[in-house]
């Protein structure tokens, strides 16, 4: 979970990332989301290379939170341990 400050014309957020579980690399992935252009499988290091620093903050946190098996809480894409 990532508490962003208000910014630019937006209010504060919150965002979320879930565990979805583990799909097969042969099934198809079509977006239902007309915001979603593509969607595809990388490696983790390749998903990290395509993110801004905020998004790749959030996915290295996901990735420790997965591991630890409970959740991490950052503010404005900076874990706070």
């Amino acid at each position: 979970m990532d508490w962003v400050a208000p910014h630019g014309p937006w209010d504060d957020q919150i965002a979320f990332i879930f565990d979805g579980g583990t799909l097969d690399a042969a099934e198809e992935l079509r977006p239902h989301d007309e915001e979603l252009s593509e969607a595809r499988f990388v490696t983790l290091n390749k998903a990290r290379e395509l993110l801004s620093t905020r998004m790749r903050h959030r996915l290295d946190a996901a990735v420790h939170a997965l591991d630890g098996g409970r959740p991490v809480y950052l503010h404005d894409g900076e874990a706070v341990w």
